[in-house]
C-alpha cells in the first residue's frame, strides 16, 4: 500500500512539474469577506507597521550577507574544495565543500527564516479570530493517539508537525496541523505521509467504519487492497472518479456520504490541489472521530515573503478559504446528524402514535 501511495504521489509531482503548477505561487481566487476586512482593519493593520520595519531590517541583513558571501565566500569554499580534491586523490571522500556551502546558505537565509517566524507569531493568531476563538500552536500536533487504530493512519517511527490550529465549531472540536510521518527501516527512512491532518471529534458516534481513499485506478486499487470485499458503490460519477469508498455498513456509508458531503470533500481536495500542490485526500469515520489525511507538497501557512511588503494582504484570503472549507465540512456532518436525529425522533413519535391507536 505504501508503494502504491508513493507511486501515485510521484505521478502527481511529475504532472505538476510538467504543467508548471509546481512552480506557480498560490493565488487568492476569491476576495476577502467583509467580516475579514473588518478584522484586518481593526486588529491587523496596527501590527503591520512594526512588522514591516522588522521585514526591512531582515531584508537588509539578508542582502548584506548575500553580498559578502559573493565577495568573500570563496575564502571558505575554495580551501574546502582543495581539501576535498586532495582527499579524493588519496582515495578518501570528503564533503567539506558541501558542508561549507550549506553553512553559508543557512547564514545568508537565516534572516528570512526569522521574518517568517515573526510573521506567524504576530499575525496568525489574530487572523484566526476572524473565524472564532481558535488556538494557534506553531509546533503543535493533532491527537494521534486518539486515531492510532485508524486504517488510514500509516505506521511511522517519527513525526514532525507545525502550524496546529484548534477550535470548536457548533460543539464539534477540530484540530488541524501540517504533519510529516516517517518510517525507519535499518539505516534508511521513507516518508509515510507529508501534508496536513484534520481531526474532528463529533458529539455522536459513527456506525462501524467508513473509509474514503484516493482512487489509484483499476490496477492500483487491486494492488493496494487485493482482498477487500467491503467496497461501497456510490452514485456520484465525479466522486467515484476521484475516490474509492470502503465501509462496514454499505447502507450507512451511503447515508453518511450524502451528495452535499461528497461535494464538500471534492471541494476540499480541489482546494489543496490548487493551493498546496495537493496529491490526494483520504478520510475515515470511526467512533466519534473523523480523520482527514491531506497529502500535498506545498506549505499552507507560509504566507510571508521577505521580498514583499507586509502591507500586501493578497495571500490572506487563503487562510480564510482553508478554515471556511474545514468549518463547512463540520457544519455538513452536524447538519446530517441533526437531520438523522430529527428523522429518528419523528419515526419514534409516529410509532408511539400508531401503538396508541392500535390499543384503542
Amino acid at each position: 500500500m505504501s508503494f502504491i501511495r508513493t507511486f501515485f504521489q510521484a505521478k502527481e509531482a511529475v504532472k505538476q512539474l510538467v504543467d508548471g503548477s509546481a512552480y506557480r505561487k498560490p493565488e487568492a481566487s476569491s476576495p476577502l469577506s467583509d467580516e475579514f476586512k473588518q478584522i484586518i482593519e481593526r486588529d491587523v493593520l496596527p501590527l503591520l507597521e512594526p512588522l514591516e520595519q522588522y521585514r526591512l531590517e531582515k531584508l537588509a541583513s539578508k542582502n548584506w550577507r548575500k553580498t559578502w558571501f559573493f565577495r568573500l565566500g570563496w575564502l571558505l569554499w575554495v580551501p574546502a574544495l582543495i581539501l576535498d580534491i586532495a582527499t579524493l586523490v588519496s582515495g578518501d571522500l570528503s564533503l567539506l565543500t558541501l558542508f561549507a556551502l550549506i553553512g553559508c546558505g543557512v547564514w545568508v537565509f537565516w534572516p528570512h527564516v526569522q521574518y517568517m517566524r515573526r510573521y506567524k507569531e504576530k499575525l496568525l493568531p489574530v487572523l484566526l479570530q476572524a473565524f472564532g476563538d481558535y488556538e494557534y500552536d506553531e509546533s503543535g500536533c493533532i491527537d494521534l493517539k486518539a486515531v492510532e487504530s485508524f486504517e488510514i493512519l500509516p505506521s511511522y517511527s517519527s513525526k514532525t508537525s507545525e502550524d496546529c490550529i484548534r477550535g470548536v465549531v457548533d460543539g464539534v472540536a477540530f484540530e488541524f496541523c501540517e504533519l510529516e510521518l516517517k518510517r525507519s527501516s535499518g539505516n534508511s527512512s521513507t516518508t509515510a505521509h507529508d501534508g496536513g491532518a484534520l481531526l474532528l471529534t463529533m458529539p455522536f458516534s459513527f456506525s462501524g467504519y467508513t473509509v474514503v481513499r484516493t482512487d489509484y485506478g483499476k490496477v492500483g486499487n487491486v494492488l493496494a487492497a487485493p482482498l477487500r470485499r467491503d467496497r461501497v458503490a456510490l452514485e456520484n460519477p465525479e466522486f467515484e472518479k476521484r475516490f474509492e469508498v470502503y465501509g462496514s455498513d454499505q447502507q450507512y456509508a451511503r447515508y453518511l456520504l450524502t451528495p452535499a458531503m461528497m461535494e464538500r470533500i471534492i471541494a476540499l481536495d480541489e482546494l489543496f490541489r490548487a493551493r498546496a500542490q495537493g496529491s490526494g485526500i483520504t478520510c475515515e469515520f470511526r467512533g466519534d472521530k473523523a480523520l482527514f489525511m491531506l497529502s500535498y507538497f506545498g506549505d499552507l501557512m507560509e504566507v510571508a515573503d521577505i521580498d514583499v511588503s507586509a502591507f500586501d494582504l493578497d495571500r490572506m484570503p487563503l487562510l480564510e478559504q482553508e478554515l471556511a472549507m474545514i468549518t463547512g465540512i463540520i457544519h455538513q456532518l452536524k447538519l446530517d446528524w441533526l437531520a438523522a436525529r430529527n428523522l429518528a425522533g419523528q419515526q419514534f413519535s409516529e410509532a408511539v402514535a400508531d401503538t396508541g391507536t392500535a390499543d384503542r
